[in-house]
């Protein structure tokens, strides 16, 4: 079964004005994209850029027999700092709003809306700081 949040992830990990903010740390050969949570193997190196993907709700209702998965998805923009998390946030906005239409891990992924933020948080227990951003993304399963 196809996962969302293994599609956005994927998409997101592509573009290399995305991937020149890891990039700058040594040892990076690849974009942090995570899914629901930094796992507990990152816990040590934090706080650094990453980017968390979760699914937080329905979208809208899709009806009939048409395969379009309206889903709510929040993208969450750490970094070591307040500003570098920002930073990191304004590459992923700018991605998201001129996304075009492409395949990605079993979903046609259509398009995605800003439905709210850029809202800057830390984590509660561990004080690290990140903007959320919450994104209505369209997809067809395919």
């Amino acid at each position: 079964m196809a996962d969302l949040h293994e599609a956005v992830m994927r998409v997101l990990k592509e573009p290399k004005e995305i991937f020149d903010l890891f990039g700058g740390e040594a040892g990076v050969d690849s974009a942090r994209v995570f899914g629901i949570e930094i796992p507990g193997s990152e816990s040590n190196d934090m706080p650094r850029k990453c980017i968390v993907v979760r699914q937080s709700g329905l979208g809208g209702q899709s009806r009939g027999f048409v395969r379009l998965q309206p889903a709510l998805v929040d993208v969450a923009c750490y970094g070591e700092t307040p500003y570098e998390a920002e930073l990191l946030r304004l590459e992923v906005s700018r991605f998201l709003k001129d996304f075009r239409r492409r395949m990605s891990e079993g979903f046609l992924l259509h398009s995605f809306d800003l439905v709210n933020g850029p809202i800057h948080l830390r984590e509660p227990q561990t004080e690290w700081p990140y903007v959320l951003e919450t994104w209505r993304c369209l997809a067809s399963e395919t």
